[in-house]
């Protein structure tokens, strides 16, 4: 069983990639650019029994705007969408796990999830209900293609329009005028899980009737668009080479899809939904946390703090994680972001690890009679941390509440996540643990600490009986969730043992922004509210 779960990735990409092996295509746009990403032979249709894949890649921290037109030659009695259809991943996975499936006719907009996206087609091109033949037995015996494009530059689809509309004169062509199929019906399913989008695979390949009723369409009416591009086979910049189709079976269909890349409003805290908390700390859901990461010696190579992802190249932590001999200079120093379970030698596809260029510790730091002042930190990395739908920045509480008050307000819940120990002096974990915790006053928080020395300045106190952060969890993130969103608010800092009758001692994030913007002035953070 565990070895099947392993090779269902593999599986996955080797079927994407042998669909798409004849016809796969790679574009990078500009800040701004527009480009039209027209079907083969548009406005004619495409061949039937062919497929083809265009990712569109756009400049970091940037998204594509995708206005799409659709008219797939698909029949009515296609309740699967299995002969003709149309895919859209907001990811750029080559894979089609994720992807929305479209067939028939119609108009929709899409926007990328971060800098990268793909659309695909893959004609069957049955009449009937597909028989057992295998789709890649179907593909056109044309010339491979698999290419990378850089955009032109500097040129917007208007004045390439312009250009080619002066070509069209000269050559005295005229255009075809553009079809109006906003009353026609579009099918999508949308949101398809990993166990569907891969029965769905299965099913256009094998035609396995058991996988064919795993999936459920989803009917809606032709999605409205603002505007829509004007259609003519010389505005199609990317352009495959397959042969002229002589297969006299039904099916074919034609696309265009405008894209544009833009900048995004700030985007940062993106997650998993969580499973209600339990009683007691529990394994995190895999990649529930895009914003965990280890820190960890490049000498041991075990992870003896956490961290919580803020920008591409910086991490928040405790400044008390970085006082020793072995971990007070970046050069003996790496990050891991997109784990999970430090003890398998499988790391996650999202697994990556990062050298530290600079340790910035708080130049007020102190930590007389085992209580931390001012404890926080922040760590640079060598190179640029990608981003993904497992790894990404935590917001940060760069404003407010309505009454002034910093975050986390006492009454509140926060969540910490960590490879701590599971007991004061116990085992640590390897696999990520999460708890959630109460924020207490403050006041009573100091009654609580009065005999070992009180509460410093900018921290706030949690306290729930039997769940607590422990040993190894310093320098991780306390979050809270704002709008579905995670937001850094706190990190971890001491506390008396694990799980006692004594509350634990956080940094207040809040407290600190201007010491992190003035130590990152480069960094436009996203805000934590909106």
């Amino acid at each position: 069983m565990w070895i099947w779960l392993w090779l269902l990735p593999l599986l996955k990409a080797f079927s994407a990639t042998a669909l798409f092996d004849q016809c796969n295509h790679e574009v990078k746009l500009q800040s701004g650019q527009k480009l039209l990403i027209n079907s083969p032979y548009y406005p004619a249709l495409y061949p039937v029994g062919t497929s083809c894949r265009y990712a569109v890649e756009a400049p970091k921290d940037h998204v594509l705007q995708f206005k799409c037109e659709l008219q797939l030659q698909t029949l009515s009695t296609d309740l699967k969408c299995r002969s003709e259809v149309f895919h859209f991943n907001s990811e750029g996975n080559e894979v089609l796990t994720s992807s929305e499936y479209f067939c028939g006719s119609g108009k929709f907009e899409r926007i990328s999830f971060l800098n990268r996206a793909a659309i695909s087609y893959i004609s069957n091109g049955h009449s009937e209900p597909p028989s057992a033949v295998k789709l890649k037995d179907k593909l056109s015996e044309g010339i491979a293609m698999s290419t990378t494009t850089q955009a032109p530059q500097n040129i917007s689809i208007e004045e390439q329009e312009e250009d080619e509309e002066q070509e069209e004169d000269e050559d005295g062509e005229q255009e075809e005028p553009e079809e109006d199929l906003s009353d026609e019906v579009l099918h999508v399913l949308q949101d398809v899980g990993v166990s569907d989008a891969l029965a769905y695979v299965a099913s256009l390949l094998y035609d396995d009737e058991e996988s064919r009723r795993s999936s459920t369409a989803i009917y809606l009416d032709a999605l409205p668009i603002r505007s829509s591009s004007k259609t003519s086979a010389k505005r199609a910049r990317i352009v495959s080479s397959y042969p002229l189709a002589t297969s006299p079976l039904k099916g074919g269909g034609r696309f265009t899809c405008l894209v544009e890349a833009i900048q995004p409003t700030c985007s940062c805290g993106w997650s998993r939904l969580p499973r209600i908390a339990s009683p007691t700390n529990e394994e995190a859901l895999l990649h529930e946390f895009p914003p965990m990461a280890g820190v960890l010696t490049k000498k041991h190579g075990k992870v003896f703090c956490g961290a919580a992802i803020i920008h591409h190249h910086y991490l928040l932590s405790a400044a008390h994680c970085f006082v020793g001999p072995e971990t007070s200079r970046p050069g003996q120093l790496r990050v891991v972001v997109g784990e999970h379970d430090l003890a398998s030698a499988f790391e996650t596809f999202a697994t990556r690890r990062y050298d530290l260029d600079a340790v910035i510790l708080h130049e007020e730091f102190s930590q007389a009679k085992g209580q931390p002042r001012n404890d926080i930190a922040l760590l640079k990395t060598r190179t640029p941390i990608l981003w993904s739908r497992h790894v990404g920045p935590a917001c940060l509480p760069l404003q407010p509440t309505a009454d002034g008050k910093k975050l986390p307000l006492a009454g509140y819940q926060v969540v910490a996540a960590g490879w701590g120990t599971t007991s004061y002096g116990g085992p640590q974990t390897h696999r990520l643990l999460k708890t959630t915790l109460d924020v207490i006053d403050g006041q009573e928080c100091r009654q609580k600490l009065i005999s070992s020395g009180g509460v410093p300045a900018h921290t706030f106190c949690t306290y729930t009986p039997g769940r607590d952060t422990c040993q190894y969890d310093s320098g991780g993130a306390l979050y809270e969730r704002i709008h579905g969103r995670l937001v850094a608010v706190g990190i971890v800092s001491f506390g008396q043992a694990c799980a006692t009758q004594q509350p634990s001692v956080n940094t207040r994030v809040a407290s600190f922004i201007k010491w992190i913007r003035a130590k990152s002035p480069e960094v436009a953070y996203c805000p934590g509210r909106t």
